[in-house]
């Protein structure tokens, strides 16, 4: 067997480029909401047609009550008016319905902004 001596140095060298390895990997691997929010979503992908300029009507998510919002979502509602799918990824729909319903008018966090 060989015997391999590595200094300090090179252990910290090694260690480094193995974190940085699995850093990037991890990143790569992760789902692509990835720091976003439910917020940033809502504000900008809903905000794309319930704004004033867009064609839905505006809301807050405190026009709604935790359960309402479930509702919702759970029966697919928005696809009578216009089918998001094409837009939102799955986990996108559910960032957003945990920020609606996390911030909903019977919430411990109600959000009166909206979408105007």
């Amino acid at each position: 067997m060989p015997d391999f001596k590595y200094g300090q140095e090179e252990i910290m060298r090694i260690s480094f480029f193995i974190i940085l390895i699995f850093a990037i990997l991890f990143m790569y691997l992760i789902p692509q909401t990835w720091g976003v929010n439910g917020r940033e979503i809502y504000f900008s992908k809903c905000g794309a047609c319930h704004k004033n300029d867009g064609q839905a009507s505006s809301f807050a998510p405190t026009k709604y009550a935790s359960t309402q919002w479930k509702r919702f979502f759970k029966r697919n509602k928005h696809k009578r008016k216009k089918n998001i799918d094409s837009i939102f990824t799955k986990e996108e729909i559910t960032l957003v319905q945990d920020y609606l319903v996390k911030h909903a008018a019977d919430s411990d966090q109600p959000e009166a902004v909206g979408l105007k």
